[in-house]
């Protein structure tokens, strides 16, 4: 239903369901704990009746005399043996409405509550139990604080005090005895029914109550939540600089606080998307303007086979140019979508270290650099050697070409505590200490005015941080302007292995 697709139906639904439960438990209980209560007072009074019918002597010839005065309602009867069957003295009729099962009980010293109706429809609450006489008490010492209180009223005989002068210690009845007690239950019914009805009214008007009540203060309580979806709308993809309205310090607050937090990277994610792609078209458009630039000048008129051999290697070289920046810039892709596989095995650093400053020996012998490898003692890491090869010859080529000749490049392996560590350190100009913080940035140059040939792409130390990285590594710069750069990259020892 498309009502219940609404939080605040759901909740309210959810809400209306348990308190109905509560509602319907807590009424059900309170109907049979008063209901319970009442039969018990109408219990206790019946046994305190009984009580005060031992007090009395004569009651059956008093019953049968018509001289003994019942209570409003009150059903009294005697039962006693004879030759056959019993012998009844009563105030009403009550041998149709008892079973004889219950008076034989009562004659072997049991006795029992019953709740019969009578042949008027009338309930009747009976106590049945062997009548066993005692000496007539004072009415004026039963009433002092402390002796038992019936609802019941004594027999007029009782009342007046019309007790016999002289009453033996014991009084012993001729034969077995049982009395039968009882009194109506209509005002318990009426008080029942009354409370019956009243609580089928209070609930329903409860639970229509709390449900506008419950559908305010949810209405209230999701108010912050269309103010987020309102400033969600507005957000678009060419704008995320909104953000969500986040003052208070509860569930919905630490969620607007959430979706700012993930607008903020979002809205940096795509910066940086739009700067990469303005810096790649700005880096690619420049070897495709010389390309063309070249292949017009050659077409436009007949030339010597030298100058097309010079147009053709100009081309072929801004081809190659081209070649390593769409592979510089695939490889930078794939490890942002995390696409990027690596071949993790056990290496030596010092190893392979020395093995890329010999293949970049000859590029510093040409400028005059001198390029020393220093390292005692192996150190052992995994990873992927082609990607870490990769790492130490961008820092390496990088050093060289920022180095003047008579300069010296030094790369150090060592370990320290948990981790390895390579040092690419260089005497050359420096890096001012204003772009230490995005050497690291895609297409970022300390010299924008330096041509590609001597300043690259931009993209070798966004790779090396890249890789580091991807080997749950990290790799920092330390520079001051006109001596030199320093590269520190931190790898994890292999496990089991440790410094020495």
């Amino acid at each position: 239903m498309r009502l219940f697709r609404s939080i605040r139906a759901r909740f309210t639904a959810w809400y209306l369901l348990v308190l109905a439960v509560l509602l319907v438990l807590m009424s059900a209980g309170l109907y049979f704990f008063v209901g319970r209560t009442l039969y018990g007072s109408v219990d206790d009074g019946l046994i305190h009746r009984a009580s005060q019918l031992a007090s009395m002597r004569d009651i059956p010839a008093r019953i049968a005399e018509g001289r003994f005065e019942a209570a409003l309602g009150e059903v009294l009867g005697f039962y006693v043996r004879a030759e056959e069957g019993f012998q009844i003295t009563s105030t009403h009729v009550v041998e149709d409405v008892l079973e004889i099962e219950w008076i034989e009980e009562a004659f072997r010293g049991g006795q029992r509550f019953v709740t019969v109706t009578s042949s008027g429809g009338q309930d009747l609450r009976f106590y049945i139990t062997r009548f066993l006489p005692r000496p007539p008490v004072d009415v004026a010492a039963s009433q002092t604080p402390g002796a038992p209180q019936g609802d019941l009223p004594l027999s007029r005989d009782a009342a007046a005090g019309e007790l016999p002068d002289e009453a033996p210690e014991t009084i012993e009845a001729p034969v077995p005895t049982v009395v039968v007690i009882a009194q109506p239950l209509d005002r318990i019914a009426s008080a029942l029914a009354t409370l019956r009805a009243t609580l089928l009214i209070a609930v329903p008007l409860t639970l229509l109550l709390s449900a506008g009540g419950g559908l305010f203060l949810v209405r209230r309580a999701l108010q912050p939540v269309d103010r987020m979806i309102a400033a969600a709308r507005d957000i678009e993809e060419t704008d995320l600089s909104r953000r969500v309205s986040a003052q208070a310090d509860d569930e919905l607050g630490r969620l607007a606080r959430t979706l700012n937090a993930m607008l903020d990277r979002l809205e940096r994610a795509f910066r940086r998307q739009r700067q990469f792609t303005d810096d790649a078209s700005h880096e690619l458009r420049g070897p495709l303007s010389v390309i063309e630039a070249e292949a017009t000048l050659a077409l436009r008129r007949e030339r010597e086979a030298e100058d097309y051999r010079e147009v053709i290697a100009t081309i072929a070289e801004e081809s190659r140019t081209m070649n390593r920046l769409i592979d510089q810039l695939l490889t930078l892709a794939r490890s942002d979508a995390g696409e990027e596989p690596m071949d993790v095995e056990p290496l030596d650093l010092l190893e392979l270290a020395s093995e890329t400053v010999g293949t970049l020996r000859p590029v510093a012998d040409e400028k005059g650099v001198r390029l020393v490898c220093e390292g005692t003692a192996a150190v052992a890491i995994e990873g992927d050697p082609i990607r870490l090869r990769r790492v130490i010859a961008n820092l390496v080529e990088n050093a060289i070409r920022h180095t003047p000749a008579d300069g010296t490049v030094v790369v150090r392996t060592q370990a320290e505590s948990t981790h390895a560590v390579i040092v690419v350190a260089d005497t050359g100009s420096g890096i001012p200490e204003a772009h230490l913080p995005h050497v690291f940035e895609r297409f970022y140059r300390v010299d924008r005015a330096r041509s590609r040939s001597e300043g690259g792409s931009g993209l070798g130390l966004a790779i090396c941080k890249a890789i580091v990285e991807a080997h749950q590594g990290r790799i920092d710069v330390e520079s001051q302007e006109g001596e030199g750069a320093r590269f520190t990259v931190h790898l994890p020892l292999r496990r089991g292995s440790r410094a020495g």
